[in-house]
């Protein structure tokens, strides 16, 4: 897993990603052809909660992202972006998301 750290790479993460809805966060993916991985990268907006929260709940996801990185697509990108009340869901929960989610294949 790499992480997303361009302004370049989340430009194009948004304008060419498929996008996946669920109730607390939404997935954008697209294809690249970069290396033999996966990239990601988590938006939490500071409406969402204060900083513990916001990196905890990054925290979360990325160790989704490691224990679980057979859902994700090899030569892949993967934008994570958050919810109001993703927190209080919990992260069980956000779990049980991301692996329904992720399972969905186009």
């Amino acid at each position: 897993m790499k992480r997303i750290t361009s302004q370049a790479e989340f430009d194009a993460l948004k304008k060419h990603g498929k996008r996946k809805r669920a109730p607390y966060f939404d997935i954008v993916s697209c294809a690249i052809n970069k290396g033999n991985d996966f990239g990601l990268a988590v938006i939490v907006s500071k409406k969402i909660a204060n900083a513990v929260k916001r990196n905890k709940i990054k925290r979360w996801i990325k160790n989704f992202a490691h224990i679980h990185s057979d859902l994700f697509r090899i030569n892949y990108d993967y934008l994570v972006i958050t919810k109001h009340g993703i927190y209080e869901f919990g992260r069980d929960n956000i779990y049980n998301e991301l692996e329904k989610v992720l399972e969905e294949r186009e």
